[in-house]
């Protein structure tokens, strides 16, 4: 039988996206300042700065899509609804590790690569799992998976991955 589910989950806003919001629209404004000392230009450097302005900021309102299918973890940005890429596909067979994230737990350890692809970065209900890609080595995915998509990775993990995920779960 066919295991496929998909979760979707919204990336929450934080402090930094704000200033990059904030120093976006101040470029804006800089950039039809100084537009207005060729008048002539005024009017088009304003309405492409309005439409730059516009696909800069959505493109900060970002979704992730979870989807496990045969064991195979895939995971997709999804930006502004309008167009979407793929962060990382890994069989959940190559699992060397998986549970409740915990900063401490790995900041002393090296990996190639470090996905973060959680709601926020409080970490509250953030998982992590991490194994060897064949493209970007060593790496270490922190997402927010609901019960569905735990139970849909949960029987394709190593025995031992599996045990030490879910035994305080």
């Amino acid at each position: 039988m066919d295991i496929f589910v998909e979760q979707l989950v919204k990336k929450n806003r934080e402090a930094k996206d704000y200033l990059i919001i904030a120093g976006i629209v101040l470029a804006g404004l800089l950039l039809i300042m100084a537009s207005t000392l060729v008048p002539f230009i005024a009017v088009f450097v304003f309405a492409g700065v309005c439409v730059g302005e516009y696909y800069l900021i959505t493109a900060l309102n970002l979704e992730y899509e979870y989807s496990v299918t045969n064991g195979e973890i895939t995971i997709d940005k999804i930006i502004n609804k309008r167009s979407r890429k793929r962060i990382i596909s890994m069989d959940a067979h190559t699992i060397e590790f998986m549970g409740r994230y915990d900063p401490q737990e790995h900041s002393g350890k090296n990996y190639a690569a470090r996905i973060i692809v959680a709601e926020s970065g409080d970490w509250k209900d953030a998982w992590c799992f991490s194994g060897n890609h064949p493209k970007k080595g060593n790496v270490l995915v922190v997402f927010n998976p609901n019960e569905k998509v735990l139970a849909a990775i949960k029987p394709f993990l190593p025995r031992q991955v599996a045990v030490h995920a879910f035994s305080r779960h």
